[in-house]
């Protein structure tokens, strides 16, 4: 038995997507062609010899073990936008001459052109008229969405309530219904006011609520509530995130638009309830009074949900003799896991970026990976 180094060249893109490889999963059936790069063939026989490689026509081996182990993706994370278009959007923002609505598109811009071709974005307005009806997504998840979400944005008209429970819920259920197997599914809150719209509460002789002071718990302050949908309905919108995210494996980020300051705790609370809070912030939840914040957290958001781990068909022949790069450049392995590549589990069955090659893939933009691996002959 000879020993050889088999250069894996993957010919699609390697988008930064959920695991930063969502063209790969295209792969599978084709990937495992005979693709030879002599120049990688060098000292890395388990032996310390130079390998010896036939080859067919120059673009081929012969007698390559064609079970080897070969690169898959995981498919991009499934990612619904569940946007407050309630009447207090039309307020102004902090930028001259534009509402908070008119910020909001020009940062789902902004993020959608880096993040469009990486991960799966679907739209949910709330509330769907001018009082408190929900209703399912508007464009539902799917790559290359920008246009459609963009569409739906500049059309709509802030009015209503703010019926985020019931909201949250609707997205989550299109989540479960449509997912595509392996795909991990996410939603991402932004909101500039506390959640209402529940007319079971009981408005007197005053709304009660626990992640606001008192007064608030009327999000008429400081108007007073006549109606139940007036009070603050913390409690509900805190178990259907809890729901979520228990039942259904759907994690909730929380952005707070400018107007949530007076719901500052319960924001906070709801992030720690959707399993996703903010490191590194002052608040659990995003902080974004401006465009140009809102931008940053949903450039942030996405970076990460693109997952830097990359699954194995089967376990490489001679792990310690795996050679990754990343647009030509090699990637070296790291056991310490900062810089570089490692296999991410014991059985040998994936593979993770860490550290700057994680970024790369995290980037946007388009990459291409290579992987050389020793396989035998006979």
């Amino acid at each position: 038995m000879k020993n050889l180094t088999r250069t894996l060249l993957l010919l699609s893109t390697l988008f930064a997507a959920c695991t930063g490889v969502s063209g790969l999963s295209e792969l599978n059936n084709t990937s495992n062609v005979n693709n030879v790069n002599n120049a990688n063939n060098v000292n890395n026989d388990p032996d310390g010899t130079v390998p010896d490689i036939t080859q067919d026509g120059g673009d081929g081996m012969v007698g390559c073990d064609p079970k080897n182990f070969i690169l898959q993706a995981s498919p991009p994370a499934e990612v619904y936008l569940v946007i407050d278009r309630s009447g207090s959007m039309l307020e102004p923002g902090a930028t001259p001459g534009m509402t908070r609505w008119d910020e909001v598109i020009a940062a789902m811009n902004t993020a959608l052109t880096q993040f469009e071709n990486s991960v799966r974005f679907g739209l949910v307005l709330y509330p769907a008229n001018e009082e408190c009806a929900t209703a399912g997504p508007l464009v539902p998840v799917n790559l290359n969405n920008r246009d459609e979400i963009l569409f739906e944005l500049n059309r709509a008209v802030p009015a209503g309530g703010t019926p985020t429970a019931a909201a949250l819920r609707n997205a989550a259920a299109s989540l479960v219904d449509f997912q595509t197997p392996g795909s991990p599914q996410f939603v991402v809150l932004a909101t500039d006011g506390g959640p209402n719209c529940n007319y079971i509460l009981n408005p007197t002789p005053a709304c009660g609520c626990t992640y606001s002071a008192a007064e608030y718990c009327c999000t008429n302050f400081p108007g007073s509530c006549f109606f139940g949908s007036n009070c603050l309905d913390d409690a509900n919108t805190l178990d259907v995130i809890s729901e979520n995210r228990q039942i259904h494996g759907i994690d909730t980020f929380v952005i707070g638009l400018s107007g949530t300051n007076a719901y500052l705790d319960l924001l906070n609370a709801m992030a720690q309830t959707g399993g996703r809070p903010q490191t590194g912030g002052t608040t659990d939840y995003y902080s974004a009074e401006s465009e140009t914040e809102l931008a940053a957290a949903l450039q942030s958001i996405s970076v990460s949900v693109i997952s830097c781990t990359i699954e194995l068909d089967e376990p490489p022949l001679y792990p310690n003799f795996v050679h990754i790069y990343i647009d030509g450049a090699e990637v070296g392995r790291d056991g310490t896991k900062t810089d570089g590549w490692d296999y991410s589990n014991s059985e040998l069955m994936a593979i993770e970026l860490y550290g700057p090659p994680c970024d790369l893939l995290r980037d946007g933009e388009t990459h291409n990976l290579t992987a050389t691996f020793a396989c035998t002959v006979e």
